[in-house]
């Protein structure tokens, strides 16, 4: 082979040497970027699980600092309060009705019923009434069988007493003595009376009727607390417009606040919280069926709630917002008084969720030590109300 011809033939390999390193490399990279792109899809596919796991999860505590606060967030900064000039009220625009009145002076006399002496009165189920009776087994009183005189009270068809001794008093007569016969149940918890047949002497001695609501009843029932029954109406009224005032400063502190913009941050804390709030809900409802019919109530949170998806991303924005302006404004009027939190108000805000003293711990384990302390911010915050913003007589 010639020079000319072999220098030609070098040329020739050594381009084909390159054109298959190019597309080696070619290959190499495709598969770099598919492996690339697969794992990007699992990343993606588990930042994307892990947010939506992150939404479900419900943290009482999310935005909050361990104090109670919101991160980073100074309240009245973004809070214009209300006017609290406007709170100068009195007394007697929020005195209850005269029907409210009626029907609180028909249920404490109710509760506090007088003993008829009257004869011949028919009685009936849910009657309450006074009654003596002599219990005897094959005609021998058996212990704790005889009410001596001193009378009963029960109230029939309750079910204090075995269910065929008060159905045989229901449709006599008050003054009226009869006997009725009971057949005890072999498990009756008295093992006297347990698979006994039990012979009943009984005498109604009178029913009970609602009171009169006059100086005497309140002097009998109140008269610690009360002179006569105007001044326990009176008392009754002041308390009333007093509770109904604290009702209504705990809204007018919301509805006449204004927020002037929303942190950010904390705003997209909240939504979270609204969908974890759902999501929660919806897991109870699915383990009751469950537990209950053997499927799920619903598939998921929009089925709960009927509605789609952008429904459900207005409401649980409209939700986020009622929930951070509460906390904002609290939080303003906790800023603005100077007020602080104790021990004593962080356990009684345990305590309003079921843990006793001993178990603070636990309370913090199942809402956080932030929502702790911002759910006892909002009781200071209340409290402060109640006794610097009272009605005027």
């Amino acid at each position: 082979m010639s020079r000319k011809k072999r220098l030609i033939e070098q040329k020739r390999k050594a381009e084909a040497l390159k054109k298959a390193e190019r597309n080696q490399a070619i290959v190499r990279m495709v598969g770099i970027v598919i492996i690339v792109l697969i794992i990007a899809i699992i990343a993606g596919a588990l930042i994307f699980d892990a947010a939506k796991k992150a939404e479900k999860e419900l943290n009482y505590s999310i935005g909050l600092n361990e104090d109670g606060k919101i991160k980073g967030v100074k309240a009245l900064k973004y809070v214009e309060l209300c006017d609290f000039n406007a709170l100068n009220m009195n007394a007697a625009d929020f005195y209850p009705s005269k029907e409210d009145e009626e029907q609180y002076i028909a249920g404490i006399t109710e509760s506090y019923p007088d003993l008829s002496d009257k004869k011949g009165v028919e009685v009936k189920e849910k009657d309450m009434v006074n009654i003596d009776y002599v219990g005897t087994i094959d005609g021998v009183e058996y212990e704790g069988g005889n009410t001596n005189k001193k009378g009963i009270v029960l109230t029939l068809g309750v079910g204090n007493y075995p269910t065929d001794f008060e159905n045989g008093i229901i449709g006599h007569k008050t003054g009226e003595t009869f006997n009725i016969t009971v057949d005890y149940d072999a498990d009756f918890a008295n093992e006297e009376l347990a698979g006994k047949s039990v012979d009943y002497e009984i005498t109604i001695n009178g029913v009970f009727v609602p009171a009169e609501f006059n100086d005497a009843f309140v002097a009998k029932n109140f008269g610690a607390s009360a002179e006569n029954a105007e001044d326990f109406l009176n008392k009754y009224r002041t308390n009333y417009a007093q509770d109904e005032f604290d009702t209504y400063v705990k809204s007018f502190i919301i509805t006449d606040s204004t927020v002037k913009s929303f942190p950010v941050s904390y705003l997209s804390k909240m939504k979270k919280y609204m969908k974890a709030k759902d999501y929660k809900q919806m897991e109870t409802s699915n383990a009751t069926y469950q537990n209950l019919y053997g499927y799920d109530a619903y598939k998921d949170v929009l089925e709960m709630r009927g509605m789609d998806k952008e429904e459900y991303a207005k409401a649980t924005k409209e939700a986020a917002e009622i929930e951070a302006k509460k906390n904002l404004v609290y939080q303003a009027l906790y800023e603005k008084f100077n007020l602080s939190v104790s021990d004593d108000d962080l356990k009684a805000v345990a305590s309003s969720y079921g843990f006793d003293d001993d178990d603070y711990e636990g309370a913090v384990d199942r809402f956080g030590n932030p929502y702790i302390h911002q759910q006892a911010i909002i009781n200071v915050v209340n409290d402060y109300l109640a006794e610097n913003y009272n009605l005027a007589e």
